[in-house]
């Protein structure tokens, strides 16, 4: 495996790098776009269970119906790795700033023409496959977007402080996902479910219009890694980055991909899962799940930066093992908490779940994934390693969850695919290299 991310002490740059106003800027604009987006993908996330079964797959049975939604819920993560690549791509060709502007508007127009889309009872299968179309869009702008706010973070921030910087990306996502939920609630409470299915929902989607374009405004404000522009100069540049990372850095790219499969697994799993779960088969109050989640987020958003900054100082690799540890022991835990119908016990459960546990894989995770890359090949290479995660973890959790719950009629199937999945990522964490210490190339 090629080293060149690692082979400098991070003493080796400036220490004394000050952080500026317009890296503050800089900052901000990254973590408000990545909250939009997330606020894009989880209002979608949100309401596919509760919904979109008898909006758009009405005739199938109960079971078949939910398949579906999550079956569409995951197109969008099988687009991801497909944006990852691309603007991976030209990310590392033409800079970070372009590639970010481009899929923020691309998220917004997609999740907008969803709360505009006809039911099937209006247009029939046209109905499903425009949705289908639409989260794939989401998906394939959501997989572009990340690494390149990271990688246009990271690079800039003060070399002993990149993983608290580089974290306010994580930090921002929980606050996109306050803000969908907590409107979801809000408008719960308000609406009958009845009247939500039929027209409420859309407003939601309808909003992301309004923020895409405040988003874009800042975001057009900020400038181009200084990192990126030295190596552009430095006439270091790859032509085909993706061929270079599959060439020399494929071990990058795995470990990347458990850690990631391993908190995104467990988040989907202890949210968008377990809303419909709950919501479907326990017949629990809609409203329990998503304020669990809102309050799980608010203080997740919190402890984000937290662990980060202490990631600085203690690396990236303890934290992240602790977390898959920890989520192991937990997940049985949690699903008993879930089977007392109890709407406090739940909420109890979903805080835990993601405002600490989750929060400790995830905190670190953006600077790790993207330290294992030198910057000619960084966003590819960690947008190919994080979505491949994504996709093998979150994106199909859901669905998976759904059909063994379907199979088996009990969640010890669950909880043995989760444990699975956690050892193969403790594994890989632990022979991942430690780059928090060391000087970006």
């Amino acid at each position: 495996m090629n080293t060149r991310a690692d082979v400098r002490d991070i003493s080796d740059q400036s220490s004394t790098q000050q952080v500026t106003s317009s890296y503050h800027k800089l900052v901000i604009a990254s973590s408000l776009g990545s909250a939009i987006e997330h606020y894009d993908f989880f209002i979608y996330a949100f309401t596919a269970p509760i919904v979109f079964d008898r909006f758009f797959f009405p005739k199938m049975d109960s079971v078949a119906s939910m398949l579906a939604v999550y079956a569409t819920f995951a197109v969008g993560f099988v687009a991801r790795p497909l944006g990852g690549i691309v603007f991976g791509h030209f990310g590392d060709r033409f800079g970070r700033k372009a590639m970010l502007t481009i899929t923020f508007a691309m998220m917004g127009a997609a999740s907008f023409m969803i709360g505009c889309l006809p039911s099937y009872d209006s247009i029939g299968l046209l109905a499903p496959i425009c949705l289908v179309a639409l989260r794939f869009l989401q998906g394939f702008a959501f997989g572009g977007e990340y690494m390149n706010a990271v990688a246009l973070t990271l690079e800039n921030a003060p070399s002993r402080r990149r993983g608290f910087f580089a974290s306010w990306i994580n930090a921002s996502g929980p606050v996109g996902v306050i803000a969908a939920s907590g409107l979801i609630a809000l408008l719960g409470v308000f609406f009958s479910q009845e009247v939500f299915a039929s027209w409420v929902w859309r407003i939601p989607f309808v909003l992301s219009f309004v923020l895409v374009l405040l988003g874009s405004y800042i975001r057009l404000q900020v400038d181009e890694s200084t990192l990126f522009k030295a190596t552009q100069r430095a006439g270091q540049g790859q032509k085909a980055p993706l061929l270079t990372v599959l060439r020399s850095w494929k071990k990058p790219v795995l470990f990347g991909c458990l850690v990631n499969m391993a908190h995104s697994t467990f988040q989907y799993m202890s949210t968008v899962f377990v809303l419909g779960y709950a919501v479907r088969t326990l017949l629990m109050p809609q409203s329990s799940v998503t304020f669990g989640t809102m309050l799980a987020n608010v203080l997740e958003m919190f402890m984000v930066p937290v662990i980060a900054y202490y990631s600085d100082r203690f690396g990236r690799r303890p934290f992240i093992a602790a977390g898959i540890i920890l989520a192991a022991l937990w997940y049985p835990v949690f699903f008993q908490l879930l089977a007392t119908k109890d709407p406090l016990l739940l909420i109890l459960g979903l805080v835990v779940s993601i405002g600490f546990i989750h929060a400790l894989m995830f905190a670190p995770e953006a600077a790790f994934t993207s330290e294992l890359f030198p910057t000619d090949v960084r966003v590819s290479g960690s947008s190919l390693g994080k979505q491949l995660g994504i996709i093998l973890g979150g994106g199909i959790a859901p669905l998976v969850g759904t059909a063994l719950i379907g199979s088996t009629g009990n969640f010890s199937s669950v909880i043995v695919y989760f444990e699975i999945i956690a050892v193969l990522a403790l594994i890989g964490i632990l022979f991942a290299p430690e780059a928090s210490k060391k000087a970006l190339s």
